[in-house]
């Protein structure tokens, strides 16, 4: 649950990449880091191999002070927590029935059901969500079934307020990564498919394909062997390979805000490092002094001018663009982080 929902277009053009030393195009940010942190952390321990606990941190990325609040076991398996404007958005259960809930960014204050959903994810439209329900048909219907079954999709506000809806049909054991009422991104099997509402019949089909990353008009993926990226926008689709030396680990990528940049894991001599590409002209630039760790997790801030990762799970560090180095956060998470999102604000 919790997987990112997004528009997404399909004008098709081929492109290629080249490598640029580090710093090249970066903008000119501020010195210091912007927005405000909201990380899913597990505590886990090693003795009885398990999980203990689970939680919720807001921190600031500058001063390192925040606020941490419990999360229910298991939370996290069903996906990261969301950053929806001023609220945290997660899984939980009411009963037996999965739905999201909203919690204000300060982690203080009850939690607001946002109606039931087998998973969610952002809409490209501010401050709004899109919660998706598989049909429950009656009658006849083989229990493991993979056939296409219906699927209500809700655009819904932080409020739970319902601003659109629409239906559409998806394999009862798709994963679903991306979805509006223009169509929706699912992993079938051993295909990456785009769908349309109504049609029965995918928009798009990738064989052995993997999901990197969407933003509000793009989404990225990479084959097999994930040898470049695949990036399909309003502006067609383009072919991103790293230069010589760098290869793609396959994990988790992230768009900047204005959708310019990817930053994704890479393997340089054995080491797992941070590199972005500029998505129109595909040059790629290895962020500095950056080792990678744990479950790989980036995201930008929100002025698309700062990028914050993991290294070895337990700490945080940051890059502003153009920056000779990567510097360490003064967040300590105390747990291993299994997502990363930022919100506005100072925290």
């Amino acid at each position: 649950m919790g997987r990112s929902f997004v528009i997404v277009a399909l004008a098709l053009v081929a492109a290629g990449g080249s490598a640029a030393p580090a710093g090249s195009g970066a903008l000119d940010p501020p010195d210091q880091p912007d927005g405000t942190l909201v990380l899913g952390v597990i505590g886990y321990d090693r003795e009885v191999d398990a999980v203990t606990r689970e939680w919720a941190l807001m921190a600031n990325p500058r001063t390192g002070k925040g606020r941490r609040r419990r999360l229910a076991g298991g939370t996290l398996c069903h996906g990261p927590l969301l950053a929806l404007d001023d609220h945290v958005i997660f899984s939980a259960y009411r009963g037996r029935r999965a739905v999201a809930r909203a919690l204000p960014v300060s982690l203080v204050g009850p939690t607001r059901s946002l109606g039931l959903a087998d998973t969610f994810g952002p809409s490209a439209a501010p401050g709004r969500l899109w919660l998706a329900r598989w049909s429950r048909r009656r009658g006849r219907v083989r229990r493991w079934s993979n056939r296409p079954v219906p699927v209500s999709l809700r655009e819904v506000d932080a409020d739970g307020r319902e601003t659109a809806r629409v239906s559409a049909l998806l394999p009862r054991f798709a994963q679903l990564h991306a979805a509006t009422a223009g169509g929706f991104l699912a992993t079938e099997g051993r295909w990456l498919t785009l769908r349309l509402p109504g049609r029965e019949r995918p928009a798009l089909r990738a064989r052995d394909a993997w999901f990197a990353a969407a933003g509000a008009s793009s989404f990225a993926w990479c084959g097999a062997r994930c040898r470049a990226f695949w990036v399909a926008n309003r502006a067609g689709r383009r072919r991103l390979r790293p230069p010589p030396g760098l290869r793609l680990t396959g994990q988790e990528a992230a768009f900047s805000p204005d959708e310019r940049r990817l930053a994704a894991g890479v393997t340089v001599r054995g080491h797992k490092r941070v590199a972005v590409v500029d998505v129109r002209n595909g040059r790629w630039t290895l962020v500095p002094e950056s080792r990678l760790g744990g479950y790989e997790v980036m995201a930008w801030s929100p002025s698309g001018r700062w990028l914050y990762f993991t290294a070895g799970g337990r700490r945080l560090f940051g890059w502003r663009l153009g920056a000779r180095l990567a510097v360490p956060l003064p967040v300590r998470p105390g747990g291993t982080v299994m997502s990363i999102a930022t919100a506005k604000g100072s925290g």
